[in-house]
């Protein structure tokens, strides 16, 4: 792998008021912390600061104050995201993390008004937590020193901000910030607003289409929650009527959305690719639960997470954590304490919806009330000098009206004289306790009951103790009405109709997805559909509606079929979770190449297929295929790069025509595996319906599919023989913007696909055209793999992207990079001996705990 030439610079360690520098040494030291300082930071041979503290609150200012020596960009840009303030500093056209420019980001945050709930969760937690209050006021004294000495040149102006970089200086964060932030990831976690946009467009401009289709079908009939641990009502299948809609007017595009450029700005949707799983100690290798955790994200978005070990609870206070935290939200939300590990995945229930609504000058209609507009006008300073201004209208108590040009939608989604009101759970107060809640948990009784105290957090928490694990959602999903024609969930929704509206309330725990599969003996999430809601292609039809925009299934059945297979054999070892967290396996070639071989067969039965086998390159290719390829998307694999080629081609080929090109590349950028399940079930013959939009022919789509992957690899290559290319030749991982927006960084060459379980999703067309390479922003933002020993303490082992340190100059910018991509794992240390055995750098300092 090339590697970038380091600067020789030494890491600078700058303090705080009362600094007592102490020289650096390695391991075997003895300890006394009735001599301590008040905060002591070591760093170990990973980057990963240990911060040591006397009181929870000076290891909260420590962990601010070092958090912010390492990452102060991306902290200063989750800030200004919360505040929609990133063009100020990036300009109107940089890439954006949800709308597709910076400007489309602050237009679509401001819409939301985040400070104004965030102010209010920050009253709450006052109120209510006065002890969580003041860690993360002293968090964020912590981040404001560190900004102080930025801001008064008492150290260079660190990555990101030079003056041949972005050229500006930080900001202090405010009293709120803290919470506004946290509104700010509870957005990117919740937001399902592109895909029900989606729908909507797809029900408007392909209505046979998504009638023909049942896109919410999984490809297996997997789900998170174990058999035994279904609740009543919970089988799927559907268990109460639902009422398919018959399909709608299709509508023409006017002519200013018939070109690519008009669908640019569409805004981009939350990918899944995230996956857990705990196993039991009947199963393993002594006795004691073993869990993996190895969350995905887009790295525009929630950047690279941060390393880091907290702990005051050898002096006295309350905290032992180690794992991995988001940058811009105190505490650890994967890793251990010395009783417990967790780690957890996206959720996927149904916070947000839309609503067509009958506007006026002064109101929206809502059922059979006129509601009252709220104004407000937001100006959005951007680079250079400029700024923009919008007016948006709240509508109290229910939502806010959404302008779909916010998030680049180049038509109108409903009638005229009608507009979208746009509902989300986070438009209340929330206390937001967040991670923190977690960290102090010493066994998975502990570690339930805090996730239970935590609603506003969409995720998939799996734990373990040294004697059992645990499996909780706790997210706060709204009661809804019963599923019927103009209140489906998943799509804009009648607003004339009272019942489209929540009426109140949200679902109990006990329709959450939960359990510990005590006699399956596993836990596993992959984003997959916990209950089996969507088995029969209708998500509306059960005993309640959770949501509907769930992964396809081929991580979680292929994560099912392993633990099944391991647990079967027992034994199970650490080393097998990190080797299945690896895994490359590509489940969904099942499906395509079975289709292939059965149009192969068919040549002779039709002249038209024939000739498309018959044309040069195809029989190699289709042996390739076939024969040769073990499957798997591995950089040394050119089996992979054909059946990349080839799945993408047949999926366009079976559903582009139906969907309509323009909305259908769009979507395949946004959600590939959405589309490829589509393509992949339509051909299987899975929907009752789906012969509607195969009018070629499956056949005939299949090997129109081959023929255009050997004209590509004739095209990219010269050649179609497996020796002109490899995975690596064409799939690259790209870190720009990990340590914060506005900042280049490197792209490698990496296993995985689509829908492996180490999944990178790429973008495999633009604008009509393939690109020279496949370029994947998303990927596994840390891997971590949990054990206990014999005596029952955790021990946990990690690899994750880059580095732990944002400074160009410091050995740890980079330097764990290589792991990550080659699956190496290594320990977390967590005692004190091998934080000392393991130290690079060290550092003491006092703190004036009131000071800002």
């Amino acid at each position: 792998m090339r590697r970038r030439a380091r600067g020789a610079a030494p890491v600078i360690w700058l303090g705080l008021a009362l600094v007592l520098l102490v020289a650096g040494c390695g391991g075997g030291q003895e300890h006394d912390a009735r001599t301590a300082p008040p905060i002591e930071v070591i760093v170990d041979d990973m980057g990963v600061p240990h911060i040591y503290a006397e009181s929870d609150e000076e290891l909260f200012f420590g962990y601010g104050h070092q958090l912010a020596s390492d990452r102060l960009l991306q902290l200063e840009m989750w800030r200004r995201f919360a505040h929609g303030r990133r063009a100020e500093v990036l300009g109107a056209d940089f890439k954006g993390s949800f709308g597709a420019t910076a400007l489309h980001d602050d237009k679509l945050v401001r819409l939301f008004d985040l400070p104004r709930w965030g102010k209010l969760d920050a009253e709450l937690m006052r109120a209510e937590h006065p002890e969580r209050w003041k860690l993360l006021q002293a968090w964020r004294r912590g981040i404001n020193r560190r900004v102080e000495e930025v801001v008064s040149g008492a150290v260079p102006r660190p990555f990101g901000f030079g003056k041949d970089e972005l050229d500006f200086l930080p900001e202090p964060w405010g009293e709120d910030d803290p919470l506004i932030v946290q509104k700010m990831i509870q957005l990117g976690l919740d937001q399902s607003l592109l895909y029900e946009i989606l729908v909507t467009l797809l029900g408007q401009l392909a209505p046979s289409t998504l009638e023909s289709a049942q896109i919410f079908k999984p490809a297996h009939s997997t789900w998170t929650v174990a058999p035994e641990d279904l609740p009543p009502g919970a089988q799927g299948g559907g268990t109460t009527a639902g009422q398919p809609p018959a399909p709608a007017e299709q509508l023409e595009l006017p002519p200013h959305a018939k070109s690519p450029a008009a669908w640019r700005h569409l805004a981009a949707s939350p990918k899944a690719g995230s996956n857990n799983w705990a196993v039991d100690g009947r199963f393993t290798d002594n006795g004691r639960p073993l869990l993996a955790g190895d969350p995905h994200l887009v790295f525009t978005l929630m950047g690279a997470m941060y390393a880091v070990h907290l702990n005051s609870a050898d002096r006295g206070g309350s905290f032992d954590v180690a794992g991995f935290a988001f940058v811009a939200a105190p505490g650890i939300f994967a890793g251990q304490t010395r009783g417990a590990i967790w780690a957890p995945t996206s959720a996927f229930g149904d916070v947000m919806d839309l609503w067509s609504v009958e506007v006026t000058d002064t109101g929206a209609r809502i059922g059979d009330q006129n509601v009252a507009f709220s104004t407000r006008e937001e100006v959005i300073p951007i680079r250079g000098g400029q700024s923009e201004s919008i007016v948006i209208r709240d509508v109290p108590g229910r939502g806010v009206i959404f302008d779909p040009g916010f998030a680049g939608v180049p038509v109108p989604l409903t009638d005229e004289g009608r507009e979208v009101l746009l509902g989300w759970t986070g438009f209340s107060a929330r206390s937001s306790l967040y991670f923190l809640e977690l960290d102090r948990a010493q066994n998975v009784q502990e570690l339930d009951e805090a996730v239970q105290r935590v609603p506003e957090l969409s995720y998939n928490w799996v734990g373990a103790d040294a004697r059992d694990i645990l499996y909780r959602v706790s997210l706060e999903v709204p009661k809804r009405s019963s599923v019927a024609t103009g209140r489906e969930p998943w799509r804009l929704m009648n607003g004339d109709d009272p019942k489209a509206f929540w009426p109140g309330g949200k679902l109990p725990l006990e329709q959450l997805p939960h359990g510990r599969a005590k006699e399956r003996g596993f836990l596993a999430t992959a984003n997959n559909d916990p209950f089996g809601f969507t088995a029969d292609g209708d998500p509306g039809n059960d005993g309640w509606y959770y949501g509907a925009f769930f992964d396809p299934g081929y991580r979680a059945r292929r994560i099912e079929t392993e633990l099944e297979r391991l647990t079967k054999r027992g034994k199970v070892s650490a080393l097998d979770m990190q080797a299945l967290q690896m895994d490359s396996r590509c489940l969904m070639s099942d499906t395509f190449l079975k289709l292939l071989d059965e149009a192969w067969a068919a040549r002779g039965s039709d002249p038209a297929l024939g000739e498309l086998a018959a044309r040069p390159g195809a029989p190699r290719v289709m042996k390739l295929l076939t024969q040769e390829w073990d499957r798997e998307m591995k950089r040394d694999s050119p089996g992979a790069v054909a059946f990349h080629a080839f799945a993408h081609f047949t999926t366009a080929q079976a559903v582009e025509d139906d969907m309509i090109p323009l909305l259908f590349e769009r979507v395949l950028e946004a959600a590939p595996f959405y589309v490829l399940k589509v393509a992949a079930l339509a051909l299987s013959g899975a929907y009752p319906k789906g012969d509607a939009v195969l009018q070629e022919g499956k056949h005939r789509i299949v090997l129109e599919g081959l023929a255009k992957t050997v004209d590509y690899l004739n095209a990219r290559f010269g050649s179609v023989e497996p020796s002109a290319y490899r995975w690596g030749d064409v799939h690259v991982s790209s870190f720009d913007n990990a340590y914060g927006l506005g900042v280049s960084l490197s792209q490698v060459p990496t296993d995985g696909g689509e829908n492996t379980i180490n999944v990178a999703h790429s973008v495999f067309r633009r604008d009509f055209e393939v690109p020279k390479q496949w370029v994947s922003d998303y990927g596994p933002v840390e891997r971590l793999v949990g054990r206990f020993d014999d005596s029952g303490v955790p021990e946990v082992w990690v690899n994750f992207p880059l580095g732990n340190v944002a400074d160009r100059a410091s050995p740890h910018f980079d330097d764990m990079l290589d792991d990550w991509v080659e699956g190496r794992y290594r320990k977390l240390a967590f005692s004190r001996g091998e934080v000392e055995a393991r130290a690079e750098q060290r550092r003491a300092f006092g703190s004036d705990m009131t000071a800002e």
